[in-house]
């Protein structure tokens, strides 16, 4: 069955850093949220929130990549893994942008708002980027206690493993 949605942007990502920059960054980059005037709003009463939830369309995922299904969770390659150490898995159980629908959820600090114009941390979107929603992040969204798959746990502790052995104790 194929059925088609139409979604407008609200808003879009500003940042003067490189997509490179941006894909490298562990923390995120500063930017800035533009919402576009006629949404503008909507933005009533956002001030004091500490982080937002940000929506997007990732308008750079060729058609090609929307067809990936399984992918190496390559974001683990910054934490010092290997390629070989990191099994093949569903899109669905990664964050990566290659996936039938690429949206993506993050969730950005934000630092001030100007107007229309949110200043933000923690982006890892790039310049451009389409914004389709944005949310507060209240504390009835926090997941205290989350359970992860055996591979994914595996990674982690070979990851908190060489990050203690290349730190040793003073």
């Amino acid at each position: 069955m194929s059925v088609k949605y139409w979604l407008r942007p609200i808003g879009m990502i500003h940042t003067s850093l490189s997509d490179d920059e941006v894909r490298n960054s562990l923390t995120g980059v500063p930017g800035v949220i533009e919402v576009f005037e006629e949404f503008a709003g909507g933005l009533k009463g956002i001030d004091g929130f500490s982080h937002l939830i940000v929506v997007t369309y990732l308008h750079k995922v060729s058609d090609e990549l929307r067809n990936v299904l399984e992918v190496r969770p390559r974001r683990l390659l910054r934490l010092g893994l290997s390629i070989d150490e990191i099994p093949t898995v569903g899109v669905f159980c990664t964050d990566s942008p290659h996936r039938p629908n690429p949206i993506a959820i993050t969730i950005v600090r934000l630092v001030r708002r100007e107007g229309r114009f949110l200043y933000v941390e923690g982006l890892d979107l790039f310049n451009g980027t389409p914004v389709i929603d944005l949310r507060p992040y209240t504390p009835d969204r926090v997941v205290t206690n989350p359970t992860l798959p055996q591979w994914y746990v595996e990674l982690l502790n070979k990851v908190r493993m060489r990050s203690s052995s290349n730190n040793p104790p003073i």
